[in-house]
């Protein structure tokens, strides 16, 4: 009985991981109402995630905040320049398919190929802000090999990050309930599930260096 209030035990370990996965997304939510922070705030949960993966997660809160104001300025740039291409990509779809023509198919596969290599520019770069101190040119680089050179873990991250958005907006009927789990733990469980499988990709590295 004794065991139980023992913070080393496994049961209350457990029970506070799934504490500090809670803190995390409620931070991460806050941290993103200011619409250009969503890459700052991003990339503190992808450090806590990984720090919780790793083992070494001291306070959650002092710790995203760390990561958040230490990595703003490179994130919210990338965070800005994804939209910007989000924008610019989006425009260019809908502009092709009213447009109609073998013409504009051509460019459409084009606009849909660059789009799909953004989405997954934007799975890596952030955790690898997160991660390494670099310039962004560097930083852009790395998130582009890394992509390509573990593209089976690539696809499994793209899986479990893409699926449960695409789940929730299939059936509006439980919008409420989706909404609810999101705001709770969503957005820190699909991450930490992903930093999984970065945290093996960027272990090899730190092997090689």
């Amino acid at each position: 009985m004794l065991g139980l209030f023992n913070p080393d035990n496994k049961i209350n370990i457990f029970i506070g991981k799934i504490g500090d996965v809670i803190i995390a997304n409620l931070l991460f939510i806050f941290c993103c109402i200011p619409f250009f922070t969503i890459g700052a705030s991003y990339t503190a949960l992808h450090f806590c995630c990984l720090r919780l993966r790793k083992g070494n997660l001291n306070g959650v809160t002092k710790t995203f905040f760390n990561a958040f104001f230490k990595n703003f300025k490179q994130a919210t740039i990338t965070w800005i320049g994804i939209l910007i291409g989000i924008v610019f990509l989006l425009t260019g779809i809908r502009f092709l398919k009213q447009m109609g023509g073998s013409f504009a198919n051509f460019y459409l596969y084009i606009y849909y190929a660059a789009f799909i290599l953004l989405t997954l520019f934007t799975l890596y770069v952030f955790p690898v802000i997160a991660t390494f101190e670099n310039t962004l040119k560097k930083i852009y680089s790395m998130s582009i090999s890394l992509c390509f050179m573990h593209f089976p873990k690539t696809i499994l991250i793209a899986f479990f990050t893409i699926f449960p958005f695409v789940l929730t907006y299939s059936d509006l009927r439980l919008i409420s309930l989706y909404a609810f789990l999101w705001a709770f733990f969503g957005f820190a469980l699909i991450t930490l599930i992903s930093d999984y499988f970065f945290f093996s990709i960027f272990k090899n590295i730190y092997l090689l260096n």
